[in-house]
């Protein structure tokens, strides 16, 4: 065996090493978290723990609210990236320059500031911006149509804005998990859909229909998808691993809901399935409409925010309105073939009253210790991918009216 032969091998584990070196470099360039630091977090916010946000992947921009006073001149900032990524933020005058968590941003006039995160390879970037906005005056009642819609930026689904004080403003549904699972849908397909001209006024209205999620879902065991929209977060990244814990639910609210009209027409489809997917003789699908208010602070002052799980059955719920259906001796609910929610397929407007399991401290609501949700399904057991494929449920004209 040669010299330079030798000498080949001897080099190999040292070339192998190196290229492994190179390959473990990072490329996410992501936001995981993101924190202002304040000497009063009670001048600027409602609770302490709404200084920090935990950034969900799908996510770029980040929006702070604080009350209507504060002052957003220069913050603390801290970000958590992903491990070895880079930081920039862009200058007013439009240069970037690298950030060092801890530094002051100016926030002051609601602008928005954009972030640069760069992977640990140095190939990869991602751009979020985030803006401190002062919280907007409300009277309380809400009037929601359903007609301010549009395509999300890559064209696949329709996306709905929502009320202000909603987190973000916009509604949450799960055409975003249905966009994993049928990737070729086209935006009509989808289970959450605008119908233009649909309304009971000859107005938009909103569709949810319960889809069919085609082998992939059945290879998740998810055979179905239930037409939805609420105010909340879709976290689409954790939804095919924990569906429940994905959707959570609700945004502080400083008003006392009492009753929720809706104008309603249902059409269910035609065999009503388990999650395994076999026909339930004697059951019917049912929609579903609901308004709920409960605490959004535990007794340490942690943070409450309602999942999938708990969504209808929390104790921390103070009130719940929800359309008509039949429950078990436990509180569970009664899958049936004979209903009494009372929508059909006509036209008809329901007055759905929130009835309160306890007192609503009027300073905790004043100071936003109370979230509320509003929400609709197509199918009521959709969450636990149950249904009937086929199921509409068009919603208009929603009012909220408060104490």
């Amino acid at each position: 065996m040669n010299k330079t032969f030798l000498a080949v091998l001897a080099a190999l584990p040292l070339f192998f090493t190196s290229c492994i070196q190179e390959e473990m470099e990072n490329t996410e360039c992501d936001i995981e978290s993101i924190s202002l630091h304040l000497d009063k977090p009670s001048d600027f916010f409602y609770h302490d723990y709404d200084t920090a946000q935990t950034v969900i992947s799908a996510k770029s921009d980040i929006v702070f609210i604080i009350r209507s006073y504060a002052n957003a001149q220069d913050i603390a900032t801290t970000l958590r990236v992903t491990e070895g990524a880079s930081v920039y933020l862009k200058n007013e005058d439009g240069t970037d320059e690298l950030f060092r968590n801890g530094s002051a941003v100016n926030y002051a006039d609601e602008k928005v500031r954009s972030f640069r995160i760069v992977s640990e390879d140095g190939v990869w970037s991602r751009d979020y911006t985030v803006s401190v906005v002062h919280e907007k005056p409300s009277e309380g009642n809400l009037k929601i149509d359903f007609e301010d819609y549009a395509l999300e930026p890559g064209g696949k689904y329709y996306v709905w804005s929502a009320p202000d004080f909603f987190i973000d403003g916009t509604w949450k549904n799960g055409n975003p998990g249905f966009k994993i699972s049928k990737s070729s849908a086209k935006p009509m397909d989808y289970p959450s859909t605008p119908v233009v001209g649909g309304g009971p006024d000859g107005s938009d209205c909103l569709k949810l229909e319960t889809c069919d999620t085609g082998p992939f879902g059945q290879l998740v065991n998810m055979r179905l998808a239930s037409g939805s929209m609420f105010n909340g977060i879709f976290d689409v990244d954790n939804a095919i691993k924990n569906a429940l814990k994905a959707t959570m639910f609700g945004s502080p609210f400083a008003h006392k809901p009492m009753q929720m009209r809706v104008w309603l027409r249902f059409e269910r489809g035609n065999t009503y399935q388990d999650r395994s997917g076999k026909p339930m003789a004697g059951v019917v699908d049912e929609p579903d409409a609901y308004a709920v208010l409960y605490r959004n602070e535990d007794a340490y002052g942690n943070k409450v925010m309602l999942d999938g799980n708990d969504v209808l059955s929390s104790p921390y719920i103070v009130g719940l309105g929800r359309l008509p259906h039949y429950y078990n001796a436990d509180g569970t609910d009664q899958l049936t073939n004979n209903p009494i929610h009372g929508v059909t397929n006509e036209w008809q407007e329901f007055v759905i009253p929130v009835e309160y399991r306890s007192e609503v401290d009027p300073t905790i609501l004043a100071n936003k210790g109370y979230s509320l949700i509003i929400g609709f399904a197509s199918s009521w057991q959709g969450a636990y991918f149950k249904g009937a494929i086929g199921s509409k449920l068009l919603i208009d004209n929603v009012r909220l009216y408060c104490e």
